[in-house]
């Protein structure tokens, strides 16, 4: 009997920490997961690199709830570099079920 496939947020871990930064022509992210550890990274299409960084913040936070599957809370501050903040994952909701 063939083994049921997991769906892939399934298989990756928790996110705990969000980075989002400013480039000239696009906003970018990292998201760190745990448990098990990895890395996401990408760029959004929206908003502009013009925007106001509240914006972007929001849909980086959903990059990372789409991608996990799971509602988050976020705390965000603006890091040491200019044009980088840093999102700390309060809290995760549960998983969906399979």
């Amino acid at each position: 009997m063939a083994r049921k496939r997991q769906p892939y947020w399934h298989t990756i871990g928790t996110p705990t920490t969000l980075v989002l930064y400013r480039t000239v022509d696009k906003w970018r992210y990292t998201i760190y997961f745990t448990d098990p550890s990895g890395i996401a990274d990408g760029a959004l299409n929206d908003p502009a690199p013009t925007s106001e960084p509240d914006p972007a913040q929001t849909a980086c936070r959903q990059k990372a709830e789409e991608l996990t599957h799971r509602r988050l809370e976020v705390s965000w501050r603006e890091a040491d570099q200019p044009d980088w903040w840093t999102g700390a994952v309060a809290s995760a909701g549960p998983r969906p079920p399979a």
